[in-house]
């Protein structure tokens, strides 16, 4: 669920849900694990472009930083390792 859209912060702090996950190399959305009811109704490679676009959105809305958080645990492994 996201509701800072539209709004800035001098620092936010974003959840990656299940329904965004890194495997292979590549970032997967999981239709199943989704609670975005208009993203759900898109075909597979719109419903991926939403999601992705959607963590897009609430990612930049931390002016002097935003910290990331994945509740999946290899994508916590990966999102630890780009931050070094």
């Amino acid at each position: 669920m996201y509701t800072a859209q539209g709004f800035e912060y001098d620092r936010s702090g974003v959840i990656v849900g299940p329904d965004l996950v890194r495997r292979g190399g590549r970032w997967i959305a999981r239709r199943e694990h989704s609670h975005d009811s208009a993203a759900k109704k898109a075909d597979d490679l719109e419903f991926g472009r939403l999601v992705r676009n959607t963590y897009k959105v609430l990612l930049i809305r931390g002016m002097r930083g935003t910290c990331v958080y994945s509740t999946d645990p290899e994508t916590q492994a990966f999102l630890e390792e780009m931050a070094g």
